[in-house]
């Protein structure tokens, strides 16, 4: 179907029924409505100690407050209803309580301290939330409000600074994440549980997602296949959204953010609009952002034709019922033009494009609760290695359905469990005159099923906690025959993988648990390392894919240790991961067309290694933080490591803070270093092969928020590299040619209302 086709049936599937369906807003109060005082009290969930200058905001309602310092506040003039309070303090996981008003008693909000980064509830590891101490894997909570500050425009930029994860970086706007040494086709990206499966060509693609739409980013570390299938044998990353807001019977609430930035090292713009609005329980969010930039800057100068311009659009709505019916449609639009540093090609530009439509369901019924979903998307790929004026030399197009039933049973005694069936199809299309990657359809069928078990009571705790998964894929593919590429005939290929997990985790106390979990992970060869063929001018190879491939399995052990005490919160992780017939790309040390000739091939490999993170208040004014990885890898048929295995890294923190002063909110000063250690390459099959040298980075931060009586206004500053050090990044595929970028001074601010 042709490109602008199913844009416009997309549009019209989510947004016409979203339209019709909305009633008139109903502005002000109803004449003679009584009205309530709400009076509460914030405290921290391990101390119970009143928490200072927390910001508080209800989603139905204009109020804002900000807690004394005893942490007590007070909204006045509540109309009857139920109402979604959102509390917000630095040191402290964001929190959505709902309530009902009139109120019964004062209100009690336990606030999870953070560690370096949000660390509690999370919606990816599980299918449902739980907390990271009932988690057996390694995981993280990304908050999205320090994206804004702290990072550029990417994923990987957002999580690059977590234990056991990098960034990839092609640029500022190409940033991929990597997990434990693993990317693109071992990593999966989700936003709000679907993947994004258009990023895996190379190590130069990245995720095609906008991180400020965003509420959180959650990061599983090690295989996540039992929930989330083929790709996610390596972990992966979810982007997840807000909930939508919520109003009393009757009446409406309208809120929004504004955002402004700007990054002096390559002189990049953003701006960033969000609004949100209830009424009753019907909810809607709109968003839209645009970031422009010119070429990076380095110590040694600017690196040309490294300039991007984005934009991207967000539209959902969704409606509430009693009873705890849900529907949610949500469509996103991104697209970005881009260009890369290649001397060779020095005119080389990249255009990317998403849209994406999904709506899901949550039902309610006598066994438990439905969620039925589903997700379309088309992405778009076109490259134009001799610039834009010359054409399209690939023009890709990829559209992906996937459609999802789960079952969230009702608990049976000390069970509770989830069933889940999916179906997924793809089909890709070459318009270009260059077919990097063949025409080819897909298709999978999977079940999946997990269960817990609490067990040993005590103390107000589930001392034991057992989770056990397994899941089922039927997977074909089939690529059509094109004597033009060597597929003489049809192509067909079918996988029909079991893969399992089984975690166990003992909480000695409140503040300390300990995980083992086991698990078994697989994937598919992608179609493009199957039969990709021809120049790759992004990656500056000549590919040839290797149609006889086997799937991918991989069997991961890892122990884990968590504390979260009021002065004190950290994580460790050690981990062995073993892999049958790794994928990898082999070079020939031929050359073809002036360029290196790769073939992918398969070994068995080996990853162990290290991570963790400990932050401890040392005075109720300073924070200080560590956080550290270790990887070790051997590819067995070449003895040697595996290719963009990262180096050794550390990163120490401090962090300056005071709750409240006459009305400024968090103000604060951190400082950050970065120590990494030397980066090796894995002999002849690494494809961007120079060593590195260690080095270290200085980052420094501030900023401070005011509240007004119409909202609160933030401002914050961010200076990277503030020696302008001159170093290569191991996994900066720039390095052969280049400098890692220099000194940046970011700057944003934010208005919420």
């Amino acid at each position: 179907m042709p490109y602008d086709a199913v844009r416009k049936r997309m549009l019209i599937a989510f947004i016409l029924p979203l339209a019709l369906s909305a009633p008139r807003l109903n502005a002000g109060t109803a004449a003679g409505t009584e009205t309530f005082r709400l009076e509460g009290r914030a405290v921290d969930s391990a101390s119970q100690e009143g928490i200072p200058g927390a910001a508080l905001r209800l989603l139905e309602s204009p109020e804002r407050t900000v807690t004394d310092g005893e942490g007590r506040f007070v909204f006045n003039n509540l109309e009857p209803g139920r109402y979604t309070l959102v509390a917000s303090h630095f040191r402290y996981l964001e929190q959505r309580i709902v309530f009902g008003v009139p109120p019964k008693e004062d209100l009690r909000i336990e606030l999870i301290p953070l560690p370096l980064y949000s660390e509690t509830v999370t919606v990816t590891a599980a299918p449902w939330a739980v907390e990271r101490a009932d988690v057996a894997q390694s995981i993280d909570v990304v908050d999205t409000s320090e994206v804004r500050v702290r990072s550029g425009m990417s994923v990987g930029d957002a999580v690059g600074s977590l234990p056991g994860v990098r960034s990839i970086a092609t640029g500022e706007s190409a940033g991929t994440p990597m997990i434990r040494g693993q990317t693109n086709e071992r990593i999966r990206v989700l936003s709000d549980g679907f993947p994004h499966d258009y990023y895996q060509f190379s190590r130069r693609h990245m995720p095609n997602i906008e991180t400020y739409d965003t509420h959180s980013i959650e990061v599983i570390r090690g295989p996540a296949g039992v929930l989330y299938g083929t790709q996610a044998m390596g972990g992966l990353t979810n982007l997840v959204s807000a909930p939508l807001p919520t109003a009393p019977a009757g009446n409406y609430v309208f809120h929004g953010e504004g955002i402004l930035g700007y990054a002096g090292n390559n002189e990049a713009k953003i701006g960033h609009g969000q609004i949100e609005g209830a009424h009753g329980g019907l909810g809607a969010r709109a968003a839209w952002t645009r970031r422009a930039a010119s070429d990076i800057g380095t110590p040694e100068g600017p690196l040309p034709n490294t300039d991007y311009d984005q934009r991207s659009g967000l539209l959902e709505a969704g409606y509430r019922a009693g009873g705890g019916f849900r529907v949610r449609g949500q469509y996103r639009y991104w697209e970005n033009a881009l260009g890369f540093y290649i001397p060779p090609q020095p005119d080389f530009r990249l255009n990317l494009r998403n849209d994406i439509g999904q709506i899901d369901f949550l039902v309610p019924s006598e066994w438990g609760e439905w969620n039925l979903s589903s997700n379309i998307s088309e992405n778009n790929r076109r490259v134009f290695p001799g610039g834009r004026s010359q054409g399209a030399k690939v023009d890709l197009s990829l559209l992906t359905q996937a459609y999802r039933a789960a079952l969230e049973h009702k608990p049976a005694g000390i069970l509770r469990g989830w069933l889940q069936l999916e179906y997924t199809r793809q089909k890709n299309e070459s318009f270009g005159p260059v077919t990097l990657l063949p025409c080819y359809r897909n298709r999978t069928w999977s079940a999946a099923v997990f269960e817990e078990v609490r067990l040993v009571r005590s103390g107000g705790l589930d001392r034991l906690v057992l989770n056990l998964g397994f899941r089922y894929d039927n997977r074909r593919l089939e690529v059509p025959a094109n004597p033009d590429r060597g597929i003489t005939e049809d192509f067909s290929k079918s996988y029909t993988p079991v893969t399992g997990s089984v975690g166990v985790v003992y909480r000695l106390n409140r503040a300390l648990s300990a995980g083992f979990g086991y698990s078994r992970g697989w994937r598919n060869p992608s179609e493009y390392e199957l039969f990709a063929e021809g120049p790759h001018d992004g990656a500056l190879l000549y590919e040839r894919g290797n149609p006889f491939l086997d799937e991918e399995t991989n069997r991961n052990l890892e122990f884990t240790l968590r504390v979260e005490d009021n002065r004190v919160r950290g994580s460790f992780a050690f981990y062995h991961t073993s892999y049958d017939d790794y994928i990898y790309q082999r070079l020939t040390g031929e050359a073809v067309q002036g360029l290196p000739e790769g073939q992918f091939s398969q070994a068995d490999a080996t990853m162990k290694g290290f991570e963790g993170q400990l932050s401890v208040d040392t005075a109720s004014w300073l924070t200080l933080s560590i956080a550290g990885d270790a990887l070790r890898t051997e590819n067995h048929a070449t003895g040697r490591r595996l290719p963009f295995s990262p180096p050794d890294r550390a990163i120490l923190g401090a962090r300056f803070h005071r709750a409240v002063s006459a009305g400024w909110i968090q103000p604060y000063v951190e400082i950050r270093g970065t120590i990494t250690g030397k980066g090796k390459i894995a002999g002849p099959d690494e494809p961007f092969p120079l060593d590195t040298e260690g080095y270290a980075l200085l980052d420094l931060g501030t900023g401070i928020q005011r509240r007004f009586d119409k909202g609160i206004l933030a401002f914050d500053l961010w200076i990277g590299n503030v020696a302008d050090r001159a170093y290569k990044d191991f996994l900066d595929t720039y390095k052969l040619y280049a400098l890692s970028p220099g000194r940046n001074i970011r700057a944003t601010l934010k208005f919420l209302f």
